[in-house]
């Protein structure tokens, strides 16, 4: 080939080009694998007191419905003595309600070869009210091959 009056071949430039791109099948963790968007739904579903969870609680209609049963027993001749620990024992009952799930849109915010940090929705259902967040989570690939994962806590 001649370019400029040079006779030059390609074979030089290509080599680094190579380089380059020899580093773009390695692409790190998979943040939507099904072991990882379960390894972020239990995180959070085994903290019983998230503010995720409480907000949905409070914003239920489940308990708006235990809370008025609550008031009509009371009208009919219960006490109030008894009515913030049975309050507490109703939010407990509808926490146990609580169905999460992660939305199948993930997003990848920076990835390397070992770590992945990425975001999706994540979304708390008590009852007909359903509420949802952004989670922030990291997986990493240790030296042995296991996979762990972490979720940044929710900021309001």
């Amino acid at each position: 080939m001649n370019l400029f009056g040079k006779d030059t071949s390609l074979v030089p430039w290509c080599f680094p080009a190579l380089l380059l791109l020899s580093g773009c099948g390695e692409v790190g963790p998979d943040c939507g694998a099904a072991d990882v968007r379960n390894s972020v739904v239990k995180i959070v579903s085994d903290d019983r007191n998230n503010r995720l969870l409480n907000f949905a609680v409070e914003n239920s209609d489940a308990l708006a419905e235990l809370e008025r049963n609550l008031a009509s027993a009371r009208a009919s001749g219960g006490t109030d003595a008894n009515a913030e620990p049975e309050r507490r024992a109703i939010r407990e009952k509808v926490k146990q309600q609580a169905v999460y799930t992660l939305d199948e849109v993930i997003s990848v915010i920076s990835r390397t070869r070992a770590a992945a940090v990425c975001t999706g929705l994540l979304y708390v259902k008590i009852g007909d009210t359903t509420v949802e967040k952004s989670v922030d989570f990291k997986v990493e690939h240790a030296a042995d091959g296991k996979v762990s994962v972490s979720v940044k806590p929710f900021s309001f």
